[in-house]
């Protein structure tokens, strides 16, 4: 849930023309670098020109302003983040501590230690990778007495391929993605991993976080023609985000199109909305919002920017130069085809020729190349649809007709949009630039909260998709405020963003604070941040853990998902899925397709995400519904979290595996049960096992050996590792 250089240039500030008093938004452009303006409210408070209504605050003709007066214009959110300054303090105190350490001092609160060296790596590789630290990266830490020790383990984790795996598997929550189409029928989209791997390679990149915005909701439009390098090959596999809401294919059988049309229009608002804005625009597509400055015709006029877009299974994107060369290779083939088929129309052949015959040109039609294709979009320029206000979000209920717009407390008036120079309508490039704007006043704050949740366990807006008014109020304005502004000086690098969290004191600070009843109890839901939040792992970061610390973690660098094996009963549950695997699914990929075993021991960001069967080790774990965004995750502490991770074949396989390693490394030792003892903490914990867990483990092993039927090391080693491993010592980050 992290993410990433403004470029305002005057393409783009002239196709999203925003009026009244909404111009004294756009911030002054300063050697090419955008500068949050400090305007408080946002707009200065002029009113329209010449019967144009003018903002919300300014004038009375505003549409917000009719529907419900001044009384929701107080929010905190709807002014830009202000010109803050570093509290001053001593010298070389960290800017975020430096914010802190004013609540914290004022509050008379207890603050805690910085935890121990094995503790911040653990708490850090997990942070950044989703992974464990190895022993020998541990014993380097451990050993570095060096200034800057610190920072050269942020750097080297920053530049992990791992860290854009982890980075990509909180975007892909934040967006709802899935492999599968979700409704009755949940068909499998061949290519839509194609958009997982564009995430992962733009975090691993350090794409700036606004050219991640532009490219998600608009890369089509930023590419004229062939994409002609890498970069514009990406910028068409990013449109895979406008595509990840669920596909009815039933609804065309029972003449439900306008309906599923509506949905899925509604669906990419209210998402695009949640995660970028941190608005609820959910909340009035059927009705004015009941609490925020946002009127119905805000959903629709946000709902208008998507009326252009067609979707398409096939959108080509291989590049100008590979085109080429598949046209090159398909000459020669095209030619002996085009004589094989000329010879199949003579007259008297053999009949064991014809056949011959048939079978080459059948091989030929198979050596044919063809480009590469994706999930993605296209967009319209003429015959755009018209968007209505829908009564009661009744797709079948039209109201007023309603022009692409911004929310109306800013900007009334229609946007003015210009075609884009790929020869489609400019729509959703509006939009996206309005987005990334300095004039917005959610983007930059929306994203840096979602930083600090990954690294302190919750936001500092803790509603992490709801900035509004039933959303959590910012413990710390003026830090988030800092950081919002922070970020966009920075060129929305979400990589400085993370450097930045974590080389704090308040990130590297015991999640443990003493005298809990006394001193520490002034600050006892630590919203303060005198101390770091104890975390359970997350499903995926569970189950990669699990296969890394066994040894059987394999590499993988994307492409297609692999299938886990699951069980009859789980997949004949599903109707669609029995309906294929009996045939019956005329091709339409409803099934499951389950991998041989050591192909999915891969991280499980790799896994298939089918919406009508999660994985079920990752289920119990609060794996998240793939159709809404999700903001932050469940962290629920349950007894079948236990019980799976005690029993599941997941756990099984692993902790077999490392009986076996243990073993084997203890064969030389003259008391096998110490090194695998030490083996196992080593492995698990990257401690030595003190004198009580020493003896437990012993007595373990003993009861095992002689348990009867299953007798014998192996067994009672991986007995002692699976206990191990269903510890909180394991499943927590601390």
């Amino acid at each position: 849930m992290s993410r990433p250089r403004m470029t305002v240039c005057g393409a783009g500030l002239s196709a999203v023309m925003l009026c009244g008093g909404a111009l004294a938004l756009l911030s002054s452009v300063v050697g090419g670098a955008a500068v949050l303006r400090a305007d408080d409210p946002v707009v200065a408070g002029a009113a329209g020109a010449a019967g144009v209504p003018g903002d919300a605050w300014a004038d009375e003709r505003n549409p917000v302003r009719l529907a419900f007066g001044a009384e929701r214009l107080d929010l905190w959110s709807l002014r830009v983040p202000r010109a803050v300054s570093v509290p001053a303090a001593e010298s070389g105190v960290h800017p975020i501590d430096a914010f802190l350490n004013v609540r914290l001092r004022a509050a008379g609160a207890r603050v805690a230690a910085e935890a121990d060296r094995r503790t911040l790596l653990r708490r850090l590789t997990l942070d950044l990778t989703g992974l464990l630290p190895t022993s020998a990266e541990l014993a380097e830490f451990l050993g570095d007495d060096q200034p800057g020790a610190w920072e050269r383990q942020v750097e080297r984790l920053l530049s992990s391929p791992a860290y854009g795996e982890r980075q990509a598997r909180l975007w892909l929550d934040v967006v709802r993605y899935a492999d599968t189409n979700g409704y009755e029928r949940d068909e499998f989209r061949p290519t839509m991993w194609k958009y997982r791997d564009y995430v992962i390679r733009s975090f691993n990149a350090d794409k700036p976080f606004d050219r991640f915005v532009l490219e998600q909701l608009a890369g089509d439009e930023l590419v004229a023609g062939v994409p002609q390098s890498e970069a514009e090959r990406d910028a068409l596999l990013a449109t895979g985000y406008l595509r990840l809401g669920q596909w009815d294919s039933t609804a065309a059988i029972f003449q439900e199109e306008a309906r599923l049309q509506a949905e899925l229009q509604a669906d990419l608002t209210n998402t695009t909305a949640a995660a970028f804005l941190g608005l609820t625009m959910s909340c009035c597509q059927c009705h004015d919002h009941k609490y925020d400055p946002l009127t119905q015709a805000d959903h629709y006029r946000m709902r208008a920017f998507f009326a252009s877009l067609e979707r398409t299974d096939e959108l080509e994107v291989s590049l100008q130069s590979e085109r080429m060369e598949i046209d090159r290779a398909n000459v020669a083939v095209q030619a002996e085809l085009s004589q094989v088929e000329q010879r199949l129309k003579s007259e008297g052949l053999a009949e064991s020729e014809r056949e011959a015959l048939k079978a080459r040109a059948e091989e030929l039609h198979g050596q044919q190349r063809k480009p590469e294709h994706a999930v993605g979009v296209r967009d319209l320029r003429d015959g755009i649809p018209a968007t209505f206000v829908l009564s009661q979000g009744d797709a079948g209920s039209p109201a007023e007709e309603v022009r692409p717009g911004f929310p109306a407390l800013y900007w009334p008036e229609d946007a003015v949009i210009e075609p884009s120079l790929a020869g489609g309508s400019g729509r959703r490039l509006a939009l996206a630039r309005w987005i990334v704007s300095p004039a917005n006043p959610w983007t930059a704050r929306v994203l840096v909260n979602r930083l600090w949740q990954q690294h302190f366990g919750a936001g500092l807006v803790v509603t992490a998709n709801d900035f509004g008014h039933t959303g959590a109020r910012p413990e710390h304005q003026d830090l988030l405020d800092w950081l919002a502004q922070e970020f966009v000086r920075g060129g929305w690098s979400v990589k400085s963003m993370h450097r930045l969290l974590v080389t704090s004191a308040a990130y590297r600070r015991s999640v443990d604070v003493p005298d809990l009843a006394g001193a520490g109890a002034v600050d006892a839901e630590n919203v303060l941040w005198g101390r770091q939040a104890l975390r359970r792992m997350d499903a995926e970061t569970l189950r990669d853990c699990l296969l890394q610390v066994t040894g059987q973690l394999r590499p993988a660098s994307g492409g297609a998902p692999r299938w886990p094996a699951i069980s009859e009963e789980l997949r004949h549950a599903q109707p669609a899925i029995l309906e294929a695997e009996e045939g019956k699914d005329d091709g339409r990929m409803q099934g499951w397709y389950a991998d041989a075993g050591v192909e999915v021991r891969v991280r499980s960001l790799y896994l298939v995400r089918k919406r009508c069967l999660p994985i079920p080790f990752l289920q119990v774990f609060d794996l998240p519904d793939a159709t809404t965004s999700c903001a932050r995750r469940d962290e629920t502490i349950v007894a079948p979290q236990a019980i799976m991770l005690l029993n599941s074949p997941e756990t099984i396989s692993c902790v077999e595996a490392l009986a076996d390693e243990l073993l084997s490394g203890s064969a030389e030792s003259g008391d096998w049960q110490e090194a695998v003892i030490g083996g196992a903490f080593e492995r698990l914990y990257f401690r030595e096992p003190e004198s009580e867990e020493r003896e437990a483990a012993r007595i373990l092993l003993r009861e095992v050996l002689r348990s009867g039927s299953e007798s014998g090391r192996r067994h009672a080693v991986a007995e002692l590792c699976r206990a191990l491993v269903n510890s909180n010592e394991f499943v927590f980050v601390d």
